[in-house]
């Protein structure tokens, strides 16, 4: 099972087709931390597990699409506490393996309005339930203020000039929206 595998810094280079400094730019600034094995000094490597795999491609996603480092480190941040929320109802859960399995959930993260993170998770046939409503400034700096909770929200209509939000989270300006679901899916693991 790919929960089991560790990965390399050049070999996750090499299978994200990426350049390793971009790689090691997201680990010195703490947006992943290797659950295997961290750097131990100069010729040490870092060692990464599956789900660590996953959270680099996520933050390459979201560096692509032009949310800065400290945002980048909040969702991938936001994202292990959920993971660790489904493990709770669904204790075999485990992101990079579980969202590769056929008949996975669709897990997406959302930015909405450049402020507050929020995860959808639904099957095809279903509508998604939301989580979160994480304001981002809470989990940015050296002391954040978000206590890891992560809690089912609720849809409550947006009744300003009678016209309705973007999304089930009810954006006022704008969203940015990534599925995780889709990353796992494609990720080079085997």
């Amino acid at each position: 099972m790919a929960g089991d595998q560790s990965f390399t810094l050049s070999e996750i280079a090499r299978r994200l087709e990426v350049p390793q400094h971009r790689l090691i730019h997201l680990c010195e600034k703490g947006v992943v931390v290797p659950d295997v094995h961290g750097p131990a000094g100069r010729g040490s490597s870092r060692v990464f597990s599956s789900r660590n795999f996953l959270e680099l491609a996520v933050a390459l996603r979201l560096r692509e699409m032009m949310l800065p480092v400290a945002a980048v480190g909040a969702v991938v941040h936001v994202l292990q506490a959920f993971e660790r929320l489904l493990g709770e109802d669904l204790p075999q859960f485990a992101l990079a393996d579980s969202l590769r399995e056929d008949r996975a959930p669709d897990l997406r993260v959302i930015i909405s309005d450049g402020e507050t993170i929020y995860f959808s998770l639904g099957a095809a046939d279903k509508q998604p339930k939301l989580f979160g409503g994480i304001p981002l400034d809470q989990l940015e700096g050296d002391a954040p203020a978000w206590d890891g909770r992560i809690e089912v929200v609720r849809f409550r209509g947006n009744a300003r000039n009678g016209a309705g939000g973007l999304g089930p989270e009810n954006s006022e300006y704008g969203r940015l929206e990534l599925s995780v679901t889709a990353i796992a899916r494609t990720l080079p693991i085997d």
